[in-house]
């Protein structure tokens, strides 16, 4: 049984339902009426009759009154009670089915519910237009036997015109005096114009007689004087047959509209999720060797071309990061082999000339410790990068004097290059941590007397613009080109190599992360021959 017979069946057994709940209870209060009245009449005409007899025997009535009709809805709420559960039942087995055969694949599903919306409201449109339909047809009638109704009344009752309307109208007319008894009747296919009397109709109703469905009405006509009770009985063969009609052409529209939604839905589907799988696959080929393709969005016209460049914009930071991590591990292999060719070769020569020659095994040590500082130095900056990266640098901010800091660090520098002059201008106190400081500090002094000759001068300013303290590293050394400029925070640059300048080419780039992990900026302005200068811009105190 299927959801619409299941949902016919529901409807036809509550209109029975209702329908005898009403009958029932307009009988019982009839009856209840009728008793009471008679329980006042025999009050009044028996003397022997007490009051109190008379109060016990109704409130009896009543007590088996309510009782009746408790009982009655109890078995109305019971039965509607059971159908609601059926059909409760029903359309969770269609649910489940649904639920178990639904397809797996996106684009299935997608078509799926394109399908079960543009079904839903064909379906409400369906009904509509049946109600529509079933309206007009009962209006139709209902006018129609108005008019017969009130023909017959206007020629007053006449049997012959009765008769003639009947054969005209193709109706079954019965005409009662106001005590029940018959007068006339006239009726066609076979039902024999013995139509029911009963005078508390009030509204037409349907019942079903041979193979036709009859509808009867009852109206209150005048003719002479008196009142009589006309029943009508139409045939509704015709107008079913009409309401047949219209339903399998609905049924047949909605079927092929569900087909052809069903085949442009998947079509469009497919094309609609195309790029996706193209994405999947592009996915299962990527390698090392295939990150610079792209995905091209010129032929995708939906919001998946956001999907495909933000795709595009990954594969650019993947290829990014990997040839940076190709750079970086080359640079490192190049800038440790020089390190461990001396020390292969100083221990060569120490194992062949170091215990006879004391100044050989002397130079060959030196060699030997000098080279292990250097790689030790390259592998620490080398971890300090690998952490900063990981996240794992963290900065402990403070209220720091910077121009205390400066001076102890300077004094050491003019101890160690007393061929340089360096110079201090300005106090600051800036938010920052005192450790990394130094630092950045000492990595920019370095650079600056790597490209200033003797006597030249480094000077370090300090200012606190806007409660922001600034550190300044300037020189009058050979300075830089704009192109080197532009490379000169990035790991194992070393700028214009005909310089010949030792180092690894690292210590800008940690003094980058240094100050980033601090929350500051670092820039650089320099010219040829015109000296550089470096800016640490540091955070406003929190």
């Amino acid at each position: 049984m299927n959801k619409q017979e299941i949902k016919a069946e529901f409807k036809h057994l509550k209109k029975e339902l209702r329908f005898e709940y009403r009958k029932g209870r307009a009988k019982r209060r009839y009856q209840h009426r009728m008793r009471r009245e008679e329980l006042r009449f025999q009050k009044k005409t028996a003397a022997k009759q007490t009051r109190r007899d008379a109060k016990k025997a109704l409130r009896m009535e009543k007590r088996d009154y309510k009782r009746e009709s408790f009982l009655q809805k109890s078995i109305y709420l019971e039965k509607r009670s059971a159908l609601k559960k059926k059909k409760r039942d029903a359309l969770g087995s269609l649910v489940k089915i649904v639920t178990e055969h639904a397809p797996e694949s996106l684009s299935g599903s997608l078509t799926l519910s394109y399908i079960l919306i543009f079904l839903t409201f064909a379906v409400l449109q369906g009904a509509f237009v049946i109600a529509a339909s079933y309206y007009v047809i009962d209006r139709r009638a209902t006018d129609s036997v108005q008019t017969v109704a009130g023909t017959l009344e206007a020629g007053g009752l006449r049997a012959e015109l009765a008769e003639v309307i009947a054969e005209e109208y193709a109706m079954n007319i019965a005409l009662y005096r106001a005590d029940g008894s018959l007068i006339y009747a006239y009726g066609l296919n076979g039902l024999e114009a013995q139509l029911p009397y009963n005078e508390t109709w009030e509204k037409p109703f349907s019942f079903r007689y041979q193979t036709d469905n009859m509808r009867i009405f009852t109206t209150r006509v005048h003719a002479g004087g008196e009142v009589f009770s006309l029943n009508l009985a139409k045939s509704m063969k015709t107008e079913n047959a009409l309401l047949s009609v219209v339903v399998n052409l609905l049924l047949l529209s909605i079927a092929m509209a569900v087909s052809i939604s069903y085949l442009v839905g998947h079509r469009m589907t497919r094309k609609m999720l195309r790029p996706i799988g193209v994405l999947g696959r592009a996915m299962d080929e990527m390698s090392a060797a295939s990150l610079s393709e792209r995905l091209d969005t010129a032929n995708i016209r939906t919001e998946l071309v956001e999907v495909v460049d933000a795709y595009n914009r990954m594969l650019d930071k993947i290829e990014d990061a990997y040839l940076r991590q190709k750079q970086f591990v080359s640079d490192a292999s190049h800038e440790l082999r020089t390190p461990l060719a001396v020390i292969s070769g100083y221990s060569d020569i120490l194992s062949r000339w170091g215990a006879e020659d004391p100044a050989v095994r002397r130079e060959a040590v030196d060699a030997i410790v000098t080279q292990t500082e250097n790689m030790q130095i390259l592998l620490d900056r080398l971890l300090y990068i690998a952490r900063s990266e990981n996240g794992k640098v963290q900065a402990d901010l403070r209220a720091t004097e910077l121009s205390s800091l400066c001076k102890e660090i300077l004094q050491d520098y003019r101890m160690m290059h007393p061929d340089r002059v360096f110079r201090l201008f300005g106090m600051a106190e800036g938010w920052c941590d005192p450790n990394l400081m130094r630092q950045i500090l000492v990595i920019l002094l370095d650079n600056s007397v790597k490209f200033t000759a003797q006597n030249g001068e480094i000077t370090v300013r300090l200012s606190q613009p806007a409660g922001r303290a600034v550190l300044e590293v300037a020189d009058n050394g050979i300075g830089m080109s704009a192109e080197v400029a532009a490379h000169a925070f990035e790991r194992f640059y070393k700028g214009d190599s005909s310089h010949n300048e030792k180092g690894f080419g690292l210590g800008l780039s940690i003094a980058k992360l240094m100050v980033e992990a601090q929350g500051g900026t670092i820039e650089v302005e320099s010219a040829p021959a015109a000296g550089s200068c470096f800016r640490v811009l540091l955070p406003e105190k929190e």
